[in-house]
């Protein structure tokens, strides 16, 4: 923990982190981060922290995730829904503002439903993300959106977020599509309403091309042809994570 206050004040210089602040929210599998929460009287802030992993994991997946999240964090600082402060506190280290709030998914598992305008107010974030040339490609994970302290739509990790302009045309539709059917899928599970019929289509079309989809569930930056990014793809399934954990 030293280590995580030591990069903290590096980063903030002129306030004194001290260690009783600071807790760990999720000891992360073998290769995830460990999550720590840090909140004293000026600062709340969630740290992923790679550098208790493997020599292999901290040079793959943590060092690509801290960079991507890092990356994506200052570049949409701006939209209301993603949290204003992100710090980089090594290569296998990242700090950004807490944004207090509940998950939808827990939201939802306490029977709760949502209007209408939160889902257009999330979607128009999602269409600001992808104005600035990013998409987010996991917003179909409930427990990535969140409902802030005010009501209003947020939305967390970014370790898959990546820049869509590089990519083939269909690709990048498919992409921005991802993130929009997030919205649509939250809507469908927790709306007050039911989803508007030309919506519903979109997801209904979405949901048979998505399942021929080869890389359904992975992070496709992880598919950039640098062997960095391959190795981090490759690490990441779940067998190969069960496979390394018995003998590491």
């Amino acid at each position: 923990m030293q280590l995580i206050l030591n990069s903290l004040a590096a980063a903030i210089p002129g306030h004194v982190f001290e260690q009783g602040y600071l807790q760990i929210l999720h000891e992360g599998r073998f290769a995830n981060a460990v999550v720590y929460r840090y909140k004293d009287e000026k600062y709340n802030l969630v740290i992923k922290d790679f550098s208790s992993r493997h020599y292999v994991v901290r040079k793959t997946i943590g060092r690509l995730s801290v960079h991507q999240e890092f990356k994506a964090i200052s570049a949409l600082r701006h939209i209301p829904a993603v949290t204003p402060e992100c710090y980089r506190l090594s290569e296998c280290m990242v700090a950004y503002r807490h944004i207090e709030g509940e998950t939808l998914s827990a939201y939802g598992a306490s029977g709760h439903q949502l209007e209408p305008a939160f889902f257009y107010q999330l979607e128009q974030s999602i269409r600001a993300m992808h104005d600035t040339g990013r998409v987010h490609l996991d917003l179909r994970n409930m427990g990535n959106i969140l409902i802030d302290a005010n009501g209003d739509p947020a939305i967390i990790d970014f370790q898959s977020s990546i820049g869509w302009a590089r990519f083939p045309k269909w690709l990048q539709k498919f992409m921005r599509y991802a993130d929009i059917t997030g919205v649509y899928k939250a809507w469908e599970r927790y709306g007050a309403t039911p989803l508007p019929a030309h919506k519903k289509q979109f997801l209904t079309r979405y949901n048979a091309t998505r399942k021929w989809w080869v890389f359904r569930g992975y992070p496709i930056h992880r598919m950039q042809v640098r062997v960095q990014a391959f190795a981090a793809h490759v690490m990441s399934l779940n067998i190969v994570q069960n496979i390394l954990e018995k003998f590491w």
